[in-house]
């Protein structure tokens, strides 16, 4: 057996977290300590609740677990959930991570001899096998299904977005079931954890990650009425970013104004019509192709923990004949009755919880596509995001024009507008007002 009685200690991070001043080091002597999790699992990114941090997603649940200094080797097994998307990846080092270092997504991710993988085929096989097996090592080439950890310690994150209607959180299947391998070759399975982001656990991971400044953030300079958009060129990566996804930020907005709303508009790529339970090879109607497996816009606010206020997403996002979404953001507690059902409605928040940023998800374009968040960087238009400091205005606005000429229609174009201006002259109105042509 890999641990005594005496060494298996309540999963309590808060007395055994230990942070090196040199992050980026990963020897013994300088690598941070992490708890040895008595369980599988024992921490998820919600929308809700607790898990409520670190910018999260409506449509998506995030599971995560810190990697033991003393695991040689992790195995998940698990079945493909019904689900847009699901991932597995590695961020060397913890509770602070300093890189990605390794990760596959749902149709890199073989499956088991005489089982199907539903995110590599064109047609659903609900009768037939959907399981799988990845390997976490320290140091090796990846080979098949198997995930590389630069670090002496690091997170070992399972991501699942918007999963199909009726399937649940999880995507209609388990989690995944991890067993451990020590140096010496033993091996134990971790159980499922029966409890999940217990307070004292996740708010000693919260005060780790996001820092203290985040508690009082400096205020920002006054938003203009045109809103940009500028892509990240590299999003923070102690905030365990997608590497699959593509982000793009607003300006951060300190200035609350009630009597004002955000009008956006922006055109939508063709995505999957998996919510309703589509495979992800066919489009959802109105579109002839797939050109983007995911898109959300957000409302979030960057002061600790850096929660959430909600997200528009594709499946649920109504379009005009044209493919064009409209999107109001209003200071209201509840959707406005002056907004039309065509209308998407997105709550700013609280007004002394601030900044505020509007940010977009793109995740895994087509190849053929060519207005997407990634085109944009690719091409040099991203911006600089050295957390906790935020990008400025004239950073967003330079990179949100150069992005502009790489989106076209896809765009989002935005602006502050007087809430009695777009009830009774609409969006054209409101823009034409900003100096938006």
């Amino acid at each position: 057996m890999l641990y005594s009685k005496k060494r298996i200690v309540q999963f309590v991070l808060a007395s055994i977290f230990a942070v090196s001043s040199c992050l980026g080091n990963t020897s013994k002597s300088t690598a941070q300590s992490l708890p040895t999790p008595t369980c599988a699992w024992p921490l998820l990114w919600t929308p809700v609740g607790l898990g409520n941090w670190i910018f999260p997603d409506t449509a998506y649940r995030l599971w995560y677990i810190p990697i033991d200094r003393e695991w040689h080797k992790l195995t998940i097994t698990g079945t493909y959930p019904a689900a847009r998307f699901f991932s597995l990846a590695v961020y060397d080092n913890a509770p602070v991570a300093t890189a990605l270092s390794d990760h596959l997504f749902d149709a890199q991710i073989a499956p088991n001899p005489g089982s199907t993988n539903p995110f590599a085929s064109k047609a659903n096989a609900p009768d037939e096998p959907r399981t799988y097996t990845v390997t976490v090592t320290r140091n090796q080439a990846a080979g098949h299904n198997a995930l590389r950890l630069n670090a002496e310690t690091g997170w070992l994150l399972y991501r699942v977005y918007l999963p199909n209607a009726g399937a649940g959180g999880m995507g209609g299947v388990p989690l995944p079931a991890i067993a451990i391998t020590n140096s010496r070759g033993e091996t134990f399975p971790l159980p499922a954890c029966a409890y999940v982001n217990r307070r004292s656990e996740l708010m000693v991971v919260q005060s780790r990650i996001v820092p203290e400044l985040m508690d009082t953030p400096p205020r920002t300079p006054p938003v203009p009425d045109r809103i940009w958009f500028g892509p990240l060129r590299n999003p923070p990566v102690r905030l365990l970013p997608n590497p699959d996804n593509k982000y793009m930020v607003s300006f951060f907005m300190s200035e609350d104004q009630p009597a004002r709303i955000i009008v956006i508009r922006v055109k939508m790529p063709g995505f999957p019509d998996t919510f309703r339970g589509a495979p992800v090879s066919q489009p959802a109607p109105g579109f002839e192709s797939i050109q983007l497996r995911y898109w959300t816009m957000c409302v979030g606010e960057v002061v600790s923990p850096l929660p959430l206020t909600q997200c528009a997403v594709d499946a649920t996002t109504p379009l005009d004949a044209e493919g064009f979404a409209t999107i109001v953001i209003s200071g209201d507690v509840m959707r406005p009755h002056w907004l039309s059902p065509d209308v998407v409605w997105l709550p700013y928040g609280d007004g002394q919880m601030v900044p505020k940023t509007i940010f977009l998800r793109y995740l895994l374009p087509s190849s053929d596509f060519p207005h997407s968040i990634q085109q944009a960087v690719a091409r040099g238009c991203g911006v600089d995001y050295d957390f906790p400091n935020p990008p400025g205005h004239g950073s967003i606005a330079q990179a949100g024009q150069c992005t502009l000429d790489v989106m076209g229609d896809y765009y989002p174009i935005a602006a502050r507008c007087d809430t009695d201006i777009f009830v009774s002259r609409g969006w054209k109105t409101c823009f034409k007002e900003a100096g938006i042509d």
